[in-house]
């Protein structure tokens, strides 16, 4: 959220409450209950409050809390493992420095309902600081754990990457901020047991120490007014952006000051960021809106952890993303768009569930219906399927490069403009390629900029889509969708963008049932540079050529796109490595770790290592490594492979997964691959 949109939110300290200024809504618990809990899994509960008119703290007035438990009087998150089989009955009270609020709850603690979160739990309880260019390591560690544990991370500060083995994150931030990261545990001895906690991790700029001094936004409702400021400490002149506040809601880019009157009921994922000079701070936070001043209709959830591919996300308990109960004789019906194939969602329980087959962030878009007065709310958020060794969101590339981006302010509403040229991987096999007939292309810059085409309205067909705004429509858009050579041109002009430059935008663009997010710096004249504005990883297959036609004369060669900020090779130690599979069926398998040499510099614009690396020749009589190249400052990578045999890939089409291993990280993609000749394959759409 740039650091994004998160995975998980509700278990963390930004979910709750905080300092509103100005609003004219109630001070009030939006919580209404609290679930009930088990001395066999790690208790979570959050107090949510809205309309605070400054700091809440919260406290017990009356009776106690289950033994094992613990509340935190800053956030009002509950959270321990149980150890006493029992029906407490508490009184929570919120002070907001004006007005106490108390809220009466029944939390029942029972020793059944095995399975779920017993056993493994998060030992840390806080990140270390870290700052701008210096090199950073810590290691996440857990208890009680019954086999291997597979570590997951989302939302590090950019230039940190996590060890899904070994649970360490490491790296040199290359932005500063405060970012809320969500972490993942997969204990693999015991039916995939997952866990997750969020804690904050404070990078401070280079020299200096301009931060944020208030870390968390307050909640509202629909119809009345909401205020909040942001605050920091340690910079001159600070200017302020923020992207993904609530529909009705804006920022002063001169004052902090969030405000307006929300249009829309939901839970809102908002990237905050100031500006001192050349210093650039970020943070990510939420913001909870009801649909009316009375109503207590919201998410409420202890986060969703990350998936492993091939993995069941299934669990006893389930993994469960529902509302708060609306109300007695009322009924939720849920339902979402944009999860990754395999993976369910329950219509009546909130249940997650299933298997996916591909590793990658969904954006997705879940949706809660109140059936007894039609309330909606909604939900973004990403759902993160990792690789088989865990691993972070920064390194798990989106399959979507940007040739060209930029973004035109004039100063005056309804005269910006935005244009971009994308490069993207997605399956393009008969029944699985994006459908225009009955599928939506939508793509979202910041919090002020959507561009939507709905179902029907493309013209054109395989492999070449376009559609365009009727003359006279303002703002007025155009988008190419080229299938063939994989390439989305898109342009928008007479629209208002509001977030500010330069500052750093989330980007979320949906083909289909195919999703892709990335984070993306723009400097003060709205350009985007290659590769140096990406704040998360890239990774694309932008061309390739497979022969197939007889074993050990076979060949390939790839054209390969990687921007990774935390990117980084050792000459001759590195692990470098390149798989093909089709399917679970390994089709190219190369290790070639001492065949490559690099060199490392620092680029006088932006100073950011550069790393430039080859290979030598390859000795070897078969599966021969013929060339191999990489330039970190173009992303431009090529590798070409001879001597090969590769009677696993047959027919006329195959979706094709491209692993490349570069030290410890793996960056992963799928491609598909065309053969309008026998044995003769291409990312070039033949039919």
């Amino acid at each position: 959220m740039t650091s994004v949109r998160r995975t998980v939110a509700a278990c963390c300290v930004f979910l709750c409450l905080s300092a509103a200024q100005a609003g004219e809504g109630t001070f009030r618990f939006l919580t209404q209950s609290l679930p009930d809990g088990s001395t066999n899994a790690v208790y979570a509960a959050t107090l949510i409050v809205a309309n605070a008119k400054g700091p809440v703290t919260f406290s017990v007035s009356a009776g106690t809390l289950p033994n094992g438990t613990t509340l935190n009087a800053s956030t009002g998150f509950i959270t321990g493992r149980p150890t006493v089989v029992n029906q407490f009955n508490v009184t929570f009270s919120a002070n907001d420095g004006t007005t106490t609020i108390n809220f009466p709850a029944t939390i029942k603690i029972s020793a059944a309902g095995g399975g779920g979160n017993a056993g493994v739990s998060f030992s840390i309880a806080t990140l270390p600081d870290g700052k701008v260019g210096t090199a950073y390591t810590t290691t996440v560690t857990v208890q009680n754990a019954k086999g291997t544990v597979i570590f997951g991370a989302a939302d590090l500060p950019p230039g940190l990457s996590m060890n899904g083995l070994t649970g360490v994150i490491s790296g040199t931030p290359t932005g500063g901020g405060t970012f809320y990261v969500t972490l993942t545990a997969t204990d693999t001895g015991e039916n995939n047991n997952k866990v997750i906690v969020v804690l904050p991790l404070k990078v401070l700029p280079a020299s200096g120490t301009f931060q944020f001094t208030n870390a968390i936004l307050d909640n509202g409702e629909i119809g009345n007014t909401y205020s909040e400021q942001i605050t920091t400490s340690g910079g001159t002149s600070v200017t302020f952006g923020a992207t993904g506040l609530p529909p009705g809601v804006t920022i002063n880019s001169t004052t902090g000051l969030v405000s307006g009157t929300p249009t829309k009921a939901g839970s809102f994922l908002v990237v905050i960021s100031a500006t001192s000079g050349t210093d650039i701070i970020t943070t990510n936070r939420v913001v909870w809106i009801t649909p009316s001043a009375t109503s207590s209709f919201y998410w409420v959830f202890d986060g969703i952890p990350a998936a492993i591919v091939n993995l069941s996300y299934d669990r006893q308990p389930p993994i469960l993303l529902i509302t708060q109960n609306p109300g007695p004789g009322a009924g939720v019906t849920y339902s979402a768009v944009g999860l990754p194939r395999g993976i369910t969602y329950n219509s009546t329980s909130g249940a997650l569930s299933g298997v996916s087959s591909e590793v990658g962030i969904f954006p997705v878009t879940f949706t809660a219906t109140n059936s007894a007065n039609g309330e909606q709310i909604t939900l973004a958020l990403d759902f993160i399927v990792l690789p088989p060794n865990g691993g972070d969101t920064n390194s798990l590339p989106a399959n979507l490069w940007i040739k060209k981006q930029s973004i035109k302010k004039t100063g005056t509403a309804g005269k910006d403009s935005w244009q971009a040229q994308y490069i993207y991987n997605a399956d393009r096999r008969v029944g699985r390629i994006f459908d225009p007939a009955t599928q939506v292309f939508r793509s979202e810059l910041g919090s002020s900029l959507l561009l939507e085409v709905s179902a029907g309205k493309f013209t054109g067909s395989e492999p070449k889509l376009q559609f365009k705004t009727d003359k006279g429509v303002i703002p007025a858009s155009a988008v190419k969708i080229d299938e063939s050579s994989q390439v989305i041109s898109l342009a928008v002009k007479g629209t208002t963008i509001s977030d500010v430059l330069p500052g750093t935008f989330r980007h979320a663009v949906t083909l289909g049932n195919k999703g892709f997010k990335l984070d993306e710096f723009f400097n003060e004249k709205g350009a985007f540079i290659s590769t140096s504005g990406y704040r998360k990883t890239a990774f694309v297959v932008a061309s390739a050529k497979i022969n197939a036609k007889a074993a050990g004369k076979d060949t390939a060669a790839l054209s390969l796109l990687l921007a990774d900020p935390a990117f980084a090779y050792a000459s001759g130690t590195s692990a470098m490595r390149i798989r093909i599979l089709n399917g679970t069926t390994v089709i190219i398998d190369k290790t070639f770790t001492t065949l490559v040499t690099g060199t490392e510099s620092t680029d006088a614009k932006t100073g950011q290592k550069v790393f430039k690396l080859k290979s030598g020749k390859d000795a070897e009589a078969t599966n021969t490594l013929s060339k191999f190249s990489y330039d970190s400052k173009s992303g431009k990578m090529t590798l070409g492979l001879k001597a090969l045999s590769l009677a696993a890939l047959t027919g006329t089409e195959a979706h094709v997964s491209v692993e490349l291993t570069i030290g410890d990280k793996i960056y992963y993609t799928a491609v598909t691959l065309f053969a309008p000749k026998a044995g003769a394959y291409s990312t070039k759409l033949s039919r």
